[in-house]
């Protein structure tokens, strides 16, 4: 099963990266490498703040995190985007933090939706089906390692799903061995369905307007 979307655009080159030079994403890790192949595709060059990998699941350092980033965005003068999703665990409200800062973000409520779209990451979503990235499973493991988790929090927390769909799009693809590893880790049936970056790219392009 494949998710197999079109894309035909053609970037203005230069005009992207003009619109793009002053402006600076405070970004979830979890996009580091998708996010950096669809901005070469695209011509874009803004400043990207990547965020740590602890702000999932912690809402204050969710918020210490954003409005650090944003007091060095302003302190250079460029506008503000947000590569997070607007419903992601923060202790203040994302939008209400956006809204104070005159920023902007995507109408997506978590990463999956701004991968994939919302109607697609539903869909899959059925059944009692977890959705992740090679990068959420990197994170997870890192979490263990740095003693944020243990594997009894990751054998609770996804025990539940009947199967794990991995959403591959190519360019930070795991090992054979390394799913086998987050089987073995997880005890949960594993998938992987390959997923281009269109949807990704159009959110970009629009966010950086």
């Amino acid at each position: 099963m494949q998710n197999q979307l079109a894309d035909n655009s053609i970037p203005d080159s230069n005009s992207n990266m003009e619109k793009s030079r002053n402006k600076c994403l405070i970004a979830c890790p979890i996009f580091r490498k998708e996010l950096e192949s669809v901005l070469g595709e695209l011509n874009q060059v803004p400043q990207i703040n990547y965020m740590h990998y602890t702000i999932h699941n912690n809402p204050l350092r969710m918020e210490e995190e954003l409005l650090e980033n944003i007091a060095k965005v302003s302190a250079t003068g460029k506008e503000v985007r947000f590569l997070v999703g607007k419903e992601c665990n923060c202790k203040r409200d994302i939008s209400e933090v956006v809204k104070d800062c005159g920023g902007k973000i995507p109408q997506a409520k978590n990463c999956i939706d701004m991968l994939i779209g919302e109607e697609l990451a539903g869909e899959l979503q059925k059944n009692r089906t977890s959705l992740m990235t090679p990068a959420w499973i990197r994170m997870i493991n890192q979490s263990i390692a740095d003693g944020q988790w243990s594997v009894t929090d990751a054998r609770l927390n996804l025990g539940w799903y009947n199967k794990i769909l991995i959403l591959d799009t190519g360019v930070d693809s795991l090992s054979d061995e390394q799913i086998m590893e987050f089987y073995d880790l997880t005890q949960v049936e594993i998938e992987i369905l390959a997923v281009d970056l269109s949807h990704f790219k159009t959110l970009l392009q629009e966010l950086l307007q």
